[in-house]
């Protein structure tokens, strides 16, 4: 689990609601799943639930327009464990002033108090292509980002950069070798007395 920022005093009353409805909503969910054993359906729904919480901030911050901000990774693929870290992406047109810092500080500083576990990164869009093309990763996350809020033009250049700088076929052998690392590293070994259910073969990372 990451390590929350500092806490933001202001803003208090509509942070102490959104809390408030991410604590009852989840409660809710995890009611629903012990009656209906329907996982498909909490992913979705927690899915939903934080898209909510993230726009509402985003609007109530009233955050400059050349920004925007992504869901990457597993939740924007669209599925998001009910403890799962939220991965997020504030795309930039330029690197941060001070103040737009600031600003970006206090929108992740107020997320985490409304109970939502943020993984986040800050990067502008040539930022994006030269991270993507050192780490597949990094590429893997990306290509699984969809627009929350902010700059639509914004992020359609992102999205035109990410297909122009993805080779299918070097980002396909780089997946094979960090899937046969990974095994090698949870499964192939004589001190292994459990599997890792997220890492080992046929865990949920494959």
């Amino acid at each position: 689990m990451l390590s929350p920022p500092a806490t933001l005093a202001d803003g208090g009353a509509t942070l102490a609601r959104l809390k408030a409805g991410v604590q009852a909503e989840r409660a809710a969910l995890q009611t629903r799943f012990r009656e209906t054993a329907d996982g498909p359906m909490v992913l979705r729904e927690h899915r939903r639930l934080v898209d909510r919480v993230l726009k509402e901030m985003w609007r109530q911050l009233r955050l400059p327009a050349p920004l925007a901000l992504l869901a990457v990774g597993g939740y924007g693929r669209g599925e998001l464990y009910p403890h799962s870290d939220v991965d997020v992406l504030v795309l930039l047109q330029d690197p941060a002033s001070v103040g737009l810092a600031t600003q970006i500080e206090k929108l992740v500083g107020r997320l985490w108090d409304t109970g939502l576990e943020l993984a986040h990164s800050v990067r502008t869009v040539a930022e994006c292509v030269e991270e993507a093309r050192k780490d597949v990763t990094v590429m893997t996350s990306l290509l699984e980002a969809r627009q929350l809020a902010g700059n639509r033009g914004l992020f359609a250049r992102f999205d035109r950069a990410r297909g122009e700088c993805l080779d299918a076929k070097v980002f396909f052998k780089a997946k094979r070798l960090e899937q046969e690392q990974r095994h090698t590293k949870f499964q192939d070994s004589p001190y292994s007395l459990e599997p890792n259910l997220k890492e080992a073969p046929g865990g949920l990372r494959d």
